[in-house]
């Protein structure tokens, strides 16, 4: 018989489409469950990336932003013509990259020829009296990086530091400037170009290195496209800074929700799985009938998005209020939706992939007689069937 006696819209108007209440309960809460533990566990990142970057002013910097480069020769690369017409006006300078340990808080080390005593050393964010324990006794230490390793030590007791009145305290978390006649002799400097704004950037030219002043969705800009550099300093770094180190922080989440999400569609397998087992007989009559393997692989299809639509749909509210209920912030992410829906549809697809598998290698013997079907077709174990099969 001819594939268009089955349509689609044929067999859900004689209503061939089955499955028992249990069945479409169960795989309604597992798709329910991984959508809205999707949904909570990206509105949590999200919050706690915005929650803690927040936490960092835009730094007051001695420039307006600095290229650093791993070596003369990527520096070389990177000036090409039209990188040096959008950068403009261009100091060449060198500075160095170390690593800081102190009791206020992570940071990077910059020296950029501040003039500043050579036992200071002042910080470029702001920060919070509730952080000012002791700032007499407080010592800030950093190592050169060597190509073996940490080198050199040295030592600040002279700490600047910009501090504003809130209630909510800021993590220091950025880059701090430094006497270089301190550093002048530590090898592992590292060539750099030093942007700067342009007063009167014309309108129509918008690139990544001509910037116009106070212009923040530039800054980020040049530290997220920036080709070939090493790292890239702008008043926005501290918090990009800490946004990166935010999210991995929270990666954790996303092992539990993709744990969620195989959990649903293991559930969601054995149910249409047992569907299909149970059904083995007449779906073996309408292939007899007419039926092909496409029409009945929609109809498993279409069985389980009408199982599991709502589900998307409940998650999605169930992980907002979530969201809501446990004071994760009172901002929503449209990540969020778009994660928790995207994590929805995969369920349902990793879920129907197994029994459509089956019933794609089952013949009409083996349906008609109750015989084991095999996720993957082997004609002698179709022949055979005395071992394994479902």
């Amino acid at each position: 018989m001819s594939k268009g006696l089955f349509p689609l819209h044929s067999l859900i108007a004689k209503r061939r489409i089955r499955y028992t209440p249990f069945f479409a309960v169960f795989v309604l809460c597992a798709v329910t469950v991984s959508v809205a533990t999707s949904f909570l566990v990206t509105t949590i990142i999200a919050t706690n990336v915005e929650l803690f970057s927040a936490q960092v002013k835009e730094s007051v910097m001695p420039f307006d932003g600095i290229m650093l480069f791993a070596n003369q020769e990527e520096l070389d690369a990177f000036m090409t013509p039209e990188n040096r017409m959008s950068i403009g006006r261009l100091d060449w300078t060198t500075t160095y990259y170390m690593e800081v340990e102190s009791t206020i808080g992570p940071l990077k080390l910059l020296g950029n020829g501040v003039d500043l005593e050579s036992d200071t050393i002042e910080f470029l964010y702001p920060w919070t009296p509730s952080q000012r324990k002791d700032t007499q006794d407080w010592e800030i230490k950093a190592w050169a990086l060597g190509g073996s390793g940490p080198s050199t030590k040295f030592a600040w007791n002279n700490v600047i530091c910009k501090y504003e009145d809130e209630s909510i305290p800021c993590t220091l978390y950025g880059w701090a400037s430094v006497n270089p006649s301190l550093i002048a002799d530590v090898k592992g400097s590292k060539p750099c170009i030093i942007l700067t704004q342009k007063e009167q950037a014309p309108a129509h030219h918008i690139s990544l290195f001509s910037f116009e002043p106070s212009t923040k969705d530039l800054f980020a800009a040049v530290e997220q496209h920036s080709p070939r550099v090493t790292k890239v300093i702008t008043p926005l770094s501290g918090k990009t800074s800490l946004a990166s180190a935010t999210k991995g922080a929270f990666s954790y989440w996303h092992v539990a929700s993709l744990l969620v999400l195989l959990g649903a569609a293991v559930a969601i397998t054995c149910v249409l799985t047992v569907s299909f087992l149970g059904r083995k007989r007449p779906l073996g009559i309408m292939r007899v009938l007419g039926a092909t393997v496409s029409d009945i692989t929609r109809m498993m299809s279409v069985e389980a998005a009408y199982m599991g639509t709502p589900g998307i749909v409940l998650g999605v509210f169930a992980g907002r209020y979530l969201a809501g209920f446990l004071q994760q912030g009172s901002v929503l992410p449209w990540s969020a939706y778009a994660v928790s829906i995207t994590t929805g549809l995969l369920t349902l697809i990793a879920g129907v992939y197994l029994p459509v598998r089956m019933i794609k290698n089952a013949n009409c013997q083996q349906l008609l007689n109750d015989r084991p079907v095999y996720v993957v077709s082997n004609p002698s174990c179709e022949e055979c069937g005395l071992c394994g099969g479902i």
